[in-house]
Order: structure tokens, then sequence, then C-alpha cells
């Protein structure tokens, strides 16, 4: 399905096919911020959520939410005024972004009768596409630090890129300290019903590989996150590799070190 356009939001996204198509991906919402983190607050202070991930910061507050939005707001609204460029003039722009603007799971609650644009929704989850992060070498190695160096020097559309399923980004300003990493989320009251496999299909298929030209497309998780391994085999990755004890965990999560899978997309 290809990216749809609420004329009257100004907001492009994505929709999944049926049985989900009430599953739809936007971008965040600065105007919704209060929504947001009233939302948002409470997943990542869940046990089922927060263990199965190194960051965002735990205890999540809202003063890490909003300082979240407010940063991936403005890195997404170039890409966001482009696309609202082509939808308003029906001329497509044949160049491929370096950012994935769809990075927020809603589910809709009331749809427009005539024109079948959602109304209103609410956050179920997160999820993007960003340049990979090279788990498969040690935390803080030279090695991790020159792979990510030769990865973010390639000019967007090159096939060479090595994009991956999460985030991993520098706040500004109360997160200046903090290296704030979310991977891909679901609330728990919405596991169960294949939506986080349509998601990550969707992704790829009418964003990454058309306006990434996503060609290498790596995902990991621990070892132990078998719903996540599922996921990810269920839209043709196979695993890379396992590794035992890698990755640092934090200490108000237990501490210690968790070991890894890696996986790597194949295609469909």
């Amino acid at each position: 399905m290809p990216i749809l356009y609420n004329p009257q939001t100004q907001e492009p996204y994505l929709r999944l096919p049926a049985p989900l198509s009430h599953i739809i991906l936007t971008p965040h919402r600065l105007h919704q911020l209060e929504e947001t983190i009233a939302a948002k607050v409470p997943l990542l202070n869940d046990p089922r959520i927060y263990l199965n991930l190194t960051g965002p910061p735990y205890p999540y507050l809202r003063e890490h939410e909003e300082e979240w939005v407010k940063s991936k707001c403005a890195a997404a609204e170039p890409v966001l005024q482009a696309l609202r460029a082509e939808f308003q003039t029906s001329v497509p722009q044949q160049r491929y972004f370096d950012l994935c603007p769809f990075t927020v799971i809603r589910e809709v609650t009331e749809e427009d009768p005539q024109t079948g644009h959602p109304k209103q929704d609410v956050l179920i989850g997160d999820i993007e596409i960003a340049r990979y992060m090279f788990y498969e070498y040690r935390h803080d190695s030279p090695e991790r630090a020159e792979a990510q160096r030769l990865n973010n020097e390639l000019p967007p559309g090159d096939e060479g890129i090595a994009w991956g399923i999460g985030c991993y980004s520098y706040c500004a300003g109360l997160c200046s300290l903090m290296i704030l990493s979310c991977s891909d989320f679901l609330a728990p009251s919405h596991h169960g019903r294949g939506i986080m496999t349509l998601v990550l299909r969707t992704l790829i298929q009418d964003w990454g590989v058309p306006r990434m030209n996503t060609k290498r497309l790596m995902a990991s998780a621990f070892v132990e996150n078998a719903g996540s391994l599922r996921v990810f085999e269920k839209n043709g990755f196979e695993v890379l590799c396992t590794l035992e004890d890698w990755a640092p965990y934090p200490e108000n999560r237990g501490g210690g070190w968790k070991s890894l899978t890696v996986v790597q997309w194949r295609g469909f």
C-alpha cells in the first residue's frame, strides 16, 4: 500500500493491509505532546517492555518523552515537507531519504466516513529504521566506531548502507548525558495479534525499499526475546550470529551482560 496523505491534518502516513488496516504508522506529533506522554510513559515503565530494551532511561519520565518527541519532530520535518509537496503538486520526487518519519504505531478509533482518513487514534508502539549500530562488535570498541563511521559517511540511497531496526540517538538538553536507545515495541495489550509482524513488513515495503533504497537490513534482540525474533523470522530475517554475554545491561534493570541474537534481512 502506498504512502497516504490526510489533507485535513497535512499528515502523510502508512496503513497496514487487511485485516489490520485499522493500524497506521505516523510521524511524531508535536501538537499532541501531552497525549503522547500520557500514552508512552506508562508503556516504557512496564517491565514487559523495558526489560527487553537497553534504553531508554528507567524509570522513564515525562521529561524524557518530551525531549524525545521534540528531537524526532525536528529531524523528520524536512522529510515531511518534501512528502507534503509531492502530494500537493502531484509530482513525485525521485530521490532517496536518509530518515524514516513513520515511527509511531497507532490504532485508529474513528475514521472520516467520506474520505476514510483517520480522525482519532491512540498510540500503541514505536518502530524505526535507522543507520545500523553494528552490535556484532563489542560495545565501545574501535571496531564498532569505525564501522559506524564508514556507514554514516555513505550518502542517502547508497546500496551499501547498513540499516537497522530500532533507533539510537543522542538527545540534547535534559538528555544530553544519556543515550536513548529505543527498539521497536508494542503495547502489551496488543501482543499476540500479528500487529508487529505487519508493521515491520509495511515499513520495509512501503518506505524502506522504495524511499531509502534499503538493501542491507539488520536487527538484534536479546536471546530470550522470542517474540521479537519470531517477528523478524516472519519478515525474511535469518540469524547471522548469537553473541554470548555481549551487551551491557543497565544496573537499574538488573545489571550484568546480555546475550544477543543478530539477524539479517534476506528479502521477502
